[in-house]
């Protein structure tokens, strides 16, 4: 069975003045699936979507939802249900009333525009504010009727800019798990903005990673964690340590570096192929490094001395001083109860968890 392309970006540019914020993108977002755009301020991720939206018009490329090309045609026409980051109820209208506003635009009769109204209360839990005001609700519940308000008119396409970002931790992962479990209810397609990576590989089915308006990276949560296809990828999403030095074995199937501070590191095989002598850049995440009794330096690993501790619940950044370069790594508690500062530690990791790139990449 074929799938069906809700959403096409052939190509598109957009330009403010002589700045060129969304270059040359194009992707194909499927019928009922979650695609988030990540990436930092800046880097063109909300004018993608007020392009999809319609409230700005691509310079350059085709635009096309469900088949139809998009370019030139106005937001109420597109179908599509948007939430903004402020939640941009009327004030004076009750949550019903701010929810079936779109319903009474359309000319929905009153006995299913009641009904629809009440549907979509239930979908997001909120049925008994109905009667209430905006400056009555907290701002995880505003956020709520916001997106019922998005949804009650059946969208075909649902657009999310940032609408966690103006809520503290708690309720934005109470929100986040609300998103995913309607998503899932009602399998509508839906395009995320954030630059909040734990939002992105939580709620997604594919990540759109945006640098500088281009697209670095397309792939699911897993794929673009370990497999990034590049080291601002790599960066960007999660935390990692970096090395430099030079590739002094290549064998089938493994890379030998030598890091600046002497430290050697085996890697399983890359994407990339390298030569000998070539200065690259070996990744390593926090978690897949982990703490050993003090020892023997040998391949990846070394011992060296904690510097920082910082208990964080469920697991412990260390810091190490390893050869004049600091690794972090992430322990969970249970498996070191006493860390202390200035003890000297051991660290080891697989080669399987580390990442080689070349250095030349990072030229502009």
């Amino acid at each position: 069975m074929s799938s069906m392309i809700d959403v096409e970006l052939r190509n598109i540019s957009k330009k403010f003045q002589n700045n060129l914020v969304v270059k040359n993108v194009s992707l194909s977002v499927e019928q009922g699936e979650f695609v988030s755009f990540l990436g930092p301020s800046g880097c063109g991720k909300t004018t993608t979507l007020n392009m999809i939206a319609g409230f700005l018009e691509p310079d350059e490329g085709d635009l096309f939802i469900k088949g139809r090309r998009m370019n030139g045609v106005p937001p109420y026409k597109r179908e599509l249900g948007m939430v903004f980051q402020t939640y941009s109820l009327f004030p004076h209208m009750t949550v019903a009333e701010n929810v079936s506003y779109g319903l009474k635009l359309r000319k929905v009769g009153k006995a299913e525009m009641a009904e629809r109204v009440k549907r979509v209360l239930d979908l997001v839990k909120l049925p008994h504010v109905a009667d209430r005001y905006p400056k009555q609700l907290s701002g995880g519940q505003r956020q709520r009727i916001a997106i019922a308000r998005a949804l009650v008119i059946e969208p075909s396409l649902l657009l999310l800019d940032e609408p966690l970002s103006n809520l503290d931790a708690k309720l934005r992962e109470e929100l986040r798990d609300e998103l995913k479990r309607l998503h899932q209810e009602i399998g509508v397609t839906t395009i995320f903005v954030t630059h909040d990576q734990e939002e992105a590989l939580s709620l997604s089915d594919r990540i759109v990673v945006l640098n500088d308006g281009r697209v670095e990276q397309i792939g699911t949560p897993v794929e673009i964690y370990n497999q990034p296809a590049s080291e601002f990828v790599h960066t960007f999403i999660g935390r990692t340590n970096k090395l430099s030095g030079e590739v002094v074995g290549v064998e089938a199937g493994q890379i030998t570096v030598r890091t600046e501070n002497g430290l050697i590191v085996e890697a399983a095989e890359q994407k990339d192929s390298f030569r000998l002598g070539q200065t690259v850049h070996v990744f390593i995440r926090p978690e897949k490094i982990s703490l050993t009794a003090a020892g023997e330096s040998g391949v990846n690993g070394g011992t060296g001395q904690l510097v920082l501790t910082s208990f964080l619940g469920a697991f412990t950044e260390c810091e190490v001083q390893i050869g004049g370069r600091t690794l972090s790594v992430k322990v969970q508690m249970s498996a070191h109860g006493g860390l202390e500062r200035g003890q000297a530690v051991g660290c080891r990791w697989n080669r399987e968890d580390v990442l080689v790139m070349p250095a030349e990449r990072d030229a502009p």
